[in-house]
């Protein structure tokens, strides 16, 4: 009985002492997830499966419920998921000709009549239209005939939906587009691509008129 007795107020002198060291089951599983994440993370790392930063504008709100993540419409797995090679030049590292995303700049001059925004459907990021695929044609024609010409594409979207659903939706978006280019003659090297999800929208509002101008694909360029 003394036993027993002294056993208890050891367990509450503990809890009143150390409250922090006190969790809830949830508390702890929680922590087993977030530990199972970062582990994988390492792993994939280790063995060089990590992915290459320039492809992706990293959001703090990147890790969300995965029931924000919501099916693109029914989009057929088509341009944005075929395996096109990457630049065989990472932008901006040290020993890489070419700079980082913040030595590119919006076209100017007779480049901005060449090079123009692309945009997309709702929760789409199929290159479909007459105006996109023509603009696009004449930026194939463009970057063919000059080589030392480079463009990152960017992905955009609009303000409705999770941060991270977008982020991947401005990321098939700019993977489309540069595949199109691909397709049309453009060499890869030439070509980059990073998504900023609804972060940078080119118009301020909560409207259809508004959201459509924020669906885009965006372009910036160097010359080499």
């Amino acid at each position: 009985m003394r036993r027993l007795l002294l056993t208890a107020i050891l367990g509450l002198m503990g809890a009143a002492l150390f409250p922090s060291c006190v969790r809830t089951s949830q508390e702890v599983w929680e922590d087993t997830k977030t530990c199972g994440r970062y582990w994988g993370k390492g792993t994939r790392s280790l063995f060089g499966r990590h992915d290459r930063e320039e492809y992706v504008a990293f959001s703090p709100s990147w890790e969300t419920q995965e029931a924000d993540y919501v099916p693109l419409s029914g989009q057929e797995e088509e341009l944005s998921t075929r395996a096109y090679p990457l630049s065989q030049e990472s932008p901006g590292d040290p020993d890489s000709k070419i700079p980082g995303v913040e030595g590119f700049s919006a076209p100017s001059g007779k480049l901005a009549a060449v090079i123009q925004n692309i945009h997309f459907a709702t929760d789409n990021y199929s290159v479909k239209g007459t105006e996109n695929l023509k603009s696009l044609k004449n930026i194939a024609g463009y970057l063919v005939h000059h080589p030392n010409t480079y463009l990152f594409v960017e992905g955009h979207a609009d303000e409705r939906g999770a941060s991270a659903y977008n982020l991947a939706l401005g990321s098939r978006r700019s993977n489309s587009v540069r595949n199109f280019l691909i397709q049309n003659g453009v060499n890869p090297d030439q070509l980059f691509s990073i998504s900023y999800g609804l972060e940078r929208p080119v118009a301020m509002g909560h409207d259809e008129s508004i959201w459509s101008k924020n669906r885009r694909a965006q372009f910036r360029v160097y010359e080499r």
